[in-house]
């Protein structure tokens, strides 16, 4: 298993990447995502997540820079498993699941399968554009992201697109609804979603138990996505003072990560 993550500036047209040049070598499932920052695997939750099942999968795989040019959907991550392209973190989890027959989510009961998909969907669907405020909108916030995500852009023209990306991420927050709230309504909206997270790790290894399930991934990326990033926050101040949910970032990323 190859795992890559580090910021570079060969994202920019005419770089030389400094991951290896991967072919496609039969049964290893091929990861396209973005590349981490701040000691995250991805700038993306939505690879970590994937990065994440992967690893707690076991199944052997190679990650490489994902443009999203070429993304199947238009988005990162994607696989590509056998010749198959599957777009989208949790299509793929699912495509993995049912074709290697993976039973890491088997030993659930339907009531904890309806409570980890809610908090699963949470995550993604609310959270998620939390932290897309955090890193586009906030000023503190965007100014360090903006280095990073600069990264991603060819030169000359860098600076013009990402002016006109931070205005269609704004504009589609405001569409989403979270940019509505005042600063202090999304900090807010964003600590009850980790707030309930932690009630429901309460003391336990993960969330459901000894043992991590697949939905442990998606609760990994979002707290690393969140605690990794270099800017104090409302928000970030209170996930630091649930010490259940450092802690279980932290036994995630040791267990899977290192």
């Amino acid at each position: 298993m190859v795992a890559y993550g580090s910021r570079s500036s060969w994202f920019r047209k005419g770089t030389v990447s400094p991951w290896p040049a991967l072919g496609i070598t039969a049964g290893v499932i091929h990861l396209y995502q973005l590349p981490g920052a701040w000691g995250v695997s991805s700038v993306s939750p939505f690879c970590v997540k994937l990065e994440a099942f992967l690893r707690l999968s076991g199944l052997p795989f190679e990650s490489k820079f994902g443009d999203p040019r070429k993304a199947p959907r238009g988005k990162v991550p994607w696989i590509q498993d056998d010749g198959t392209l599957i777009a989208d973190s949790q299509r793929a989890i699912e495509h993995l699941v049912a074709k290697h027959e993976l039973t890491m989510d088997a030993r659930l009961s339907p009531e904890q399968q309806t409570l980890g998909h809610a908090i699963r969907r949470t995550l993604e669907e609310g959270t998620y554009f939390g932290l897309v405020w955090l890193r586009w909108g906030d000023p503190a916030g965007w100014d360090a992201y903006k280095p990073v995500f600069l990264e991603l852009l060819p030169p000359v023209v860098g600076p013009v697109v990402m002016s006109v990306i931070r205005r269609q991420m704004i504009g589609k927050l405001h569409g989403q609804g979270m940019g509505r709230f005042d600063d202090q309504e999304k900090h807010q909206l964003i600590i009850k979603d980790f707030s309930a997270l932690s009630r429901v790790l309460g003391d336990k290894p993960y969330l459901f138990g000894d043992e991590p399930t697949s939905f442990d991934a998606t609760a990994y990326a979002f707290l690393a996505s969140l605690l990794a990033f270099p800017v104090s926050s409302a928000a970030k101040s209170h996930v630091e003072s649930c010490s259940n949910l450092v802690d279980y970032k932290n036994r995630f990323a040791a267990r899977y990560f290192t």
